[in-house]
């Protein structure tokens, strides 16, 4: 018999385990307490791993359509150039990166899964659940109050950083918080900034990322306050079309769940932005977790998304590290190092796939 499955969450993570999970034959209910789908770019990096995980349903090909193709990353320090990591020199069908705001992807995700058959219940929340060896038991409330009892063979909790479900289970969230401010903004530049090209200024006091969003629309990401009084090169035209500040840090949870009750994206982990890996990385969770709801394989789940989500924290730690170096002369060296060694093609062969999202 098919298994029943209740996520809890309608993100990119929640969205994308409900559509392999119905591909795969279950039966899926997936509810969100919001009103409706988010409107804001928020993430944007769709990765390697992605592209391949979708690529059997077909997203991929409407990922790739609507988004906008980034074909090499490019280190300056200030504006004097220091080295380009060429993404399309990648020996693979997908060798490049997508820039797609993340409400295009939930567009995407959310149409496609109700092509399926499956609505999202919106401004609908897990308020409570219970789970015994063969069932999980969990109570649904409404906008207006009124309470649903539903009972299915498991429970996917995707319901981001502040998770009920993680909660519920009772499970450690260890780590801790960063000291960097960050600011970030969607804005037209008028400068030398490439359509295809992801841009990091390495700058003495702060890291900035520029990302095309597409024509002259980019995202600015800092490490301090007011990004738009950072920019290196090029000037603003207007005004952003949205901003936010915010602060972050790393954690990863003890255990992504057990029998009946599991976690993936943001609810299991968190950290910095630097490498854009935090929403592909809960797909990678989600699609995972749902083949192994379907086929088998339940019973290693935690063990073997724990360890690479580890990793992937691991990763964004010490690549935040390296951008934001404080000592003059450490600074100095990784410049040096970014000028003689990157360019060099041993090096490109083992940068490209990490920064691309296949080397865990």
């Amino acid at each position: 018999m098919a298994p029943s499955v209740l996520v809890a969450g309608a993100g990119p993570v929640g969205l994308a385990a409900a559509n392999r999970l119905t591909r795969n034959g279950a039966t899926v209910r997936i509810v969100d307490s919001n009103a409706a789908r988010t409107t804001l770019s928020k993430a944007l990096a769709v990765n390697v791993r992605t592209m391949e995980l979708l690529e059997r349903s077909g997203l991929t090909e409407r990922l790739i359509a609507a988004g906008q193709r980034l074909n090499r990353m490019r280190f300056f320090s200030g504006a004097k150039p220091l080295a380009d990591i060429h993404f399309d020199r990648l020996d693979h069908r997908y060798n490049f990166l997508i820039s797609l705001p993340q409400s295009e992807t939930e567009r995407i995700l959310e149409e496609d899964l109700l092509a399926l058959g499956v609505g999202v219940d919106r401004r609908t929340g897990l308020t409570a659940f219970s789970a015994g060896d063969d069932v999980v038991d969990a109570t649904l409330r409404s906008e207006d109050g009124s309470e649903t009892k539903v009972r299915v063979d498991y429970l996917i909790g995707a319901d981001g950083a502040h998770s009920m479900v993680r909660k519920g289970l009772g499970v450690g969230f260890p780590g801790e918080r960063h000291p960097l401010h960050w600011n970030l903004a969607d804005v037209e530049i008028d400068g030398p900034y490439g359509a295809d090209e992801v841009t990091m200024h390495l700058q003495p006091e702060h890291a900035m990322l520029v990302i095309p969003l597409g024509g002259r629309r980019f995202r600015i990401v800092t490490t301090v306050p007011d990004a738009l009084s950072k920019l290196p090169m090029g000037k603003i035209v207007g005004t952003p079309s949205w901003s936010a500040d915010f602060s972050t840090g790393h954690r990863i949870v003890d255990s992504y769940g057990s029998s009946r009750v599991f976690l993936a994206g943001d609810a299991a982990h968190i950290h910095s932005p630097a490498g854009g890996r935090g929403m592909n990385l809960g797909i990678e969770d989600a699609t995972v977790l749902a083949d192994r709801i379907s086929n088998g394989g339940l019973t290693s789940y935690s063990r073997d998304r724990r360890r690479v989500g580890l990793s992937i924290v691991q990763q964004t730690e010490r690549m935040l590290s390296m951008a934001t170096l404080k000592n003059p002369m450490a600074r100095g060296l990784r410049n040096m190092l970014l000028r003689q060694v990157v360019p060099l093609d041993a090096v490109q062969r083992i940068l490209r796939p990490r920064l691309m999202g296949i080397a865990d």
